[in-house]
């Protein structure tokens, strides 16, 4: 399996749902709810995914392809499967905040590895990316700097975490961040998980922490922190639970 075509097909997938979204900002768009009036999907999440899948059904065929906003393409004789989230930051994106990306993972079917992660974030534009076992990147003002976490030794550490869109899951978030406050000077809500792991990963933020996400948010973020040298908790393979702390 080669990893270097796998990442180059991540970024280049991920650099086009990207590219869509930037088209879009702030323009008008087609809005419409899913499971509460503020889990926003839009035409250009639609657009975004079209765009992705193509490039990587084109680049592999015989991959499976997972996302947010279609139904999954199966391939029972698939070595890979690809995890997308074309607009992570939805509310970000339909009030004009920059805070949101594309993202893409792919991971060994048979193991359950993530082997790949690639997130583009065109209004901030910043590029992050990992590989398994070689580290992980933010491209900034065209350089290519490798992540390496947080620094062990802060004495003020800062929680980063998200909320559900249903109001009883939001209020057992809260009494559970209550719980761990002590541990923490202050907290940040910035509305992508995918650019949170990233913070992590960037040594921005100490700890991210959410429960209640999907794997396609996660699939890339995680592997980027992971390679960064933090330890990840996530499900074996899909799932709702994703946390990230210092080693």
């Amino acid at each position: 399996m080669n990893l270097d075509e796998l990442l180059k097909v991540a970024l280049d997938a991920a650099n086009t749902g990207a590219a869509e979204l930037k088209q879009r900002y702030r323009g008008p768009l087609e809005i419409s709810s899913k499971t509460s009036p503020e889990d926003h999907v839009t035409d250009a999440d639609l657009a975004s995914e079209t765009l992705v899948r193509a490039l990587i059904h084109e680049r592999r065929p015989n991959d499976s392809i997972t996302g947010e906003e279609f139904a999954g393409l199966e391939n029972a004789a698939a070595e890979v499967r690809w995890s997308i989230d074309p607009l992570d930051g939805t509310v970000n994106f339909t009030r004009g905040l920059p805070n949101f990306c594309t993202s893409v993972g792919a991971a060994n079917v048979e193991t359950g590895e993530w082997l790949v992660g690639a997130i583009v974030a065109p209004i901030l534009d910043l590029t992050y990316y990992a590989k398994r076992g070689h580290g992980s990147f933010v491209i900034r003002n065209g350089q290519h700097i490798r992540l390496t976490g947080p620094p062990a030794d802060r004495a003020t550490k800062i929680i980063a975490t998200g909320f559900s869109y249903q109001a009883e899951e939001r209020v057992a978030q809260f009494e559970n961040m209550a719980r761990m406050m002590p541990d923490f000077v202050d907290l940040r809500r910035m509305g992508a998980a995918a650019l949170d792991l990233c913070a992590v990963a960037e040594g921005a933020i100490d700890v991210y922490y959410e429960r209640g996400i999907k794997e396609y948010d996660w699939a890339a973020g995680a592997l980027i922190a992971e390679e960064a040298g933090l330890t990840v908790q996530r499900p074996a393979f899909v799932g709702d639970l994703c946390h990230v702390r210092l080693v």
